[in-house]
């Protein structure tokens, strides 16, 4: 059978998730085994964006049931078990926007790391999410810093999110390139020399 918040979340029932949190808040941060074999562990902040990205959740019900969540106490800053994301970074990594700016609203941490040693401004920079990357840089998230696992700086996610033109991503990576060059990330000669002139006029004409 599947628990009650689960269950909530998974239909954006908002008012049978106030009613669990209601009864017992404690459950606002109690992990959520999904998936085959329930191999999955998420918070329940994590566990809206993953199910707006899996599809079962409509992408506008995630925001009034991550409003319930935040005021049952829900940690914004609750680390994944496995790789240390936040519901920040899940919200980035996962194209879920208004979560993540209503998560920065609640104060969450736009330093911590998570996956691939990856803050929030990288995965928002692969993805072109302008309205989250402005957020983040005005919370002053780290322009300049490289993830651990390539060395990558939020501008060469950016460039890695153009060049890889995945479906349900907006081609909007030059946007995002423009708020981080605007907020002083350097542009190495190296990054220069990757783009093509041709294929990749817009991002060259959003970094000069």
């Amino acid at each position: 059978m599947t628990p009650p918040v689960q269950q909530a979340i998974e239909d954006g029932d908002v008012e049978a998730l106030r009613a669990c949190l209601d009864a017992d808040p404690t459950l606002a941060d109690a992990v959520i085994r999904w998936g085959p074999d329930g191999k999955n562990p998420s918070v329940p902040l994590q566990y809206v964006c993953d199910m707006v990205f899996e599809g079962p959740l409509d992408a506008a019900a995630a925001l009034p049931l991550a409003e319930v969540l935040l005021a049952a106490g829900a940690d914004v800053n609750a680390r994944h078990e496995m790789h240390g994301d936040t519901p920040l970074i899940a919200a980035a990594s996962l194209l879920v926007e208004d979560v993540g700016l209503r998560l920065i609203e609640a104060g969450a941490d736009v330093t911590l790391r998570g996956l691939f040693g990856a803050t929030a401004l990288h995965w928002t920079a692969m993805h072109g999410l302008t309205r989250l990357a402005e957020a983040l840089i005005d919370a002053c998230a780290d322009i300049r810093a490289p993830d651990t696992e390539h060395d990558g700086s939020p501008l060469g996610w950016a460039v890695h999110g153009w060049k890889e033109d995945k479906a349900g991503v907006p081609r909007t990576q030059p946007d995002v390139a423009r708020l981080l060059v605007a907020a002083g990330a350097p542009v190495s000669q190296e990054l220069r020399d990757f783009l093509d002139p041709e294929a990749d006029a817009p991002f060259l004409k959003a970094i000069e």
